[in-house]
């Protein structure tokens, strides 16, 4: 499932810096011990996953608790992602790929010293599904008919059909303590959230140490964890600081290691210090306008197609991001193995754009520099999130696009929650937003029919020869295969332009040198935290 994103400018690439001699120690040696200090923008929405929202923030913090059944791997550029063991330490299949049999490690346990068992791991999966729990990504299980504790340390689990994704689904969220938290009925969880931090037990590195709303949270080692002498730090701190220019302060000033979603104002800045650092790679994130195509003005792909010719993106990514984006083409970005590299991003061409819109009846008849039919002028009111700066200055330049092809566009800047909800009541013209992508490559969130109405097919687009293709694409269990459909999606959203895709950025991270094996990528800024280790300073 893709997540709707808020994002923030970024600066031009800067070369990594030797650390300081007077500042760090230096060693090759992971050294134990030591206080990591994140500088984070939202706080955490809750200790279960599966009432939280689906942040990355919290999302992120919740998986250095909880322990997964595999660890996916950020290689999903070449192919399908695969998966390493995590509490699951071995599995097989059936010859027919729809059983699983996993093989739990005997020797995880929850923090209040009980083993993590099977049951953990079939009780979980029936939180995941329970209507009364209304996880938000309960349709990933969909493709499971049943999850069954064979024995203390063998799960069984039966898929309807196989195909590429099975792994994946199965994987999607934590395993729960049944023990603790299976003591309160379904039909409570979503009224008693505050219980579950009241028993929280966890089974991840890092144990909950505090919580102070809106201020911080601590995280501490957890001494009972399965690999010997991790993590290497002691503790890590999320320090709520909203404001980003805030978060490069305490950055630039030592008082945090660690600042994710560098903004473009500050990034050479923070280059330029002898102390820090900054990590670049590619998001798993496109930016877009979305024309709802229920509006008689977008609902002719044509007319779609000239508004992304009059729109110019490389304008855009040259103003906005330094180097550090490029024009996109496609909801299955570059970096992934299924983007299809033939579906080039349409050129600015504002005047093949001007006669797409002459043949359909459109001309400026008043002279008043507006292109009217029939009386109606071509104007239109786009949306956008307030929080998001590099969004507002894309829709001023956007503006003038338009304005200059005879298109009057009005802005509306809405807070992030508001412009989720006018976007779900297709209560718009066109919406600037941005999705991060998960790696399943499932494109049904947006271009499906089915999902214009409880899905985020906000611009309502409805074409049924990509519908079958997606069903196609669901049910494929060869991923050479399930690529080539999937390219002929891309091909035919590039010709009917549901979306006009404007870029696909980089994302920027600021650390402190004194930071070492930090892997920050694509997947989670803290991949594998527990093997982080903080140089000592003099």
């Amino acid at each position: 499932m893709a997540v709707l994103v808020v994002t923030i400018g970024l600066a031009p690439g800067c070369a990594p810096h030797e650390p300081s001699d007077q500042a760090l120690v230096s060693t090759d040696v992971p050294t134990p011990g030591g206080t990591m200090i994140v500088a984070a923008s939202t706080d955490l929405r809750g200790v279960n996953e599966l009432l939280s929202a689906s942040d990355s923030f919290s999302q992120s913090v919740l998986r250095l608790q909880f322990l997964q059944l595999f660890q996916e791997q950020p290689d999903f550029d070449q192919h399908p992602p695969t998966f390493a063991p995590e509490l699951a330490a071995s599995w097989e299949w059936s010859a027919d790929g729809t059983l699983l049999t996993l093989h739990l490690r005997t020797d995880v346990r929850w923090s209040n010293g009980e083993p993590v068992t099977a049951a953990d791991v079939e009780w979980t999966w029936q939180a995941q599904i329970h209507p009364d729990v209304a996880w938000s990504l309960a349709d990933t299980k969909e493709n499971i008919a049943a999850v069954e504790a064979v024995d203390e340390h063998t799960v069984r689990v039966t898929y309807q059909k196989q195909n590429v994704t099975q792994l994946a689904d199965l994987n999607e969220g934590v395993i729960l303590p049944r023990s603790v938290w299976g003591q309160l009925p379904f039909a409570e969880w979503r009224q008693s959230s505050d219980w579950f931090l009241d028993h929280l037990i966890t089974n991840g590195p890092f144990v909950l140490r505090s919580w102070d709303r809106q201020q911080q949270v601590v995280l501490d080692r957890y001494e009972g964890f399965y690999k010997p002498a991790r993590p290497f730090l002691d503790t890590v701190v999320f320090r709520i600081v909203p404001q980003k220019v805030n978060q490069v302060g305490y950055l630039l000033a030592g008082d945090v290691q660690f600042v994710d979603h560098i903004p473009a104002a500050e990034a050479a800045r923070i280059a330029s210090s002898p102390t820090l650092d900054v990590l670049t790679y590619w998001a798993r994130q496109y930016d877009f306008i979305c024309w709802n195509t229920a509006r008689p003005l977008f609902e002719d792909p044509e007319i779609r197609r000239a508004l992304t010719l009059s729109i110019d993106r490389q304008a855009l990514v040259d103003a906005l991001w330094f180097g550090h984006a490029r024009v996109a083409s496609s909801p299955i970005i570059s970096t992934v193995w299924a983007h299809n590299s033939e579906v080039r991003p349409w050129p600015y061409d504002p005047e093949a754009a001007r006669r797409i819109l002459e043949r359909h009846g459109w001309s400026d008849a008043d002279g008043d520099g507006v292109l009217d039919r029939q009386g109606q002028s071509f104007a239109f009111e786009l949306m956008t999130n307030t929080n998001s700066a590099v969004r507002v200055d894309a829709a001023v330049m956007i503006q003038e696009h338009l304005r200059r092809a005879g298109i009057r566009m009005e802005i509306r800047r809405l807070e992030f929650n508001t412009l989720v909800e006018s976007s779900l009541a297709h209560d718009f013209d066109a919406m600037l937003g941005g999705w991060t992508i998960d790696t399943s490559m499932d494109l049904d969130y947006a271009f499906h029919t089915e999902s214009i109405d409880g899905g985020y097919n906000f611009g309502s687009f409805s074409n049924p020869a990509v519908n079958e293709l997606l069903d196609l694409a669901r049910d494929q269990t060869d991923p050479t295969r399930k690529g080539e459909i999937l390219g002929q999606v891309q091909g035919l959203l590039h010709e009917e332009q549901p979306y006009t895709f404007l870029w696909e950025p980089q994302r920027l991270t600021g650390i402190a040198l004194g930071l070492r094996d930090a892997q920050s990528n694509a997947l989670d800024p803290f991949f594998r935290l527990e093997d982080w280790w903080l140089v000592p300073t003099q």
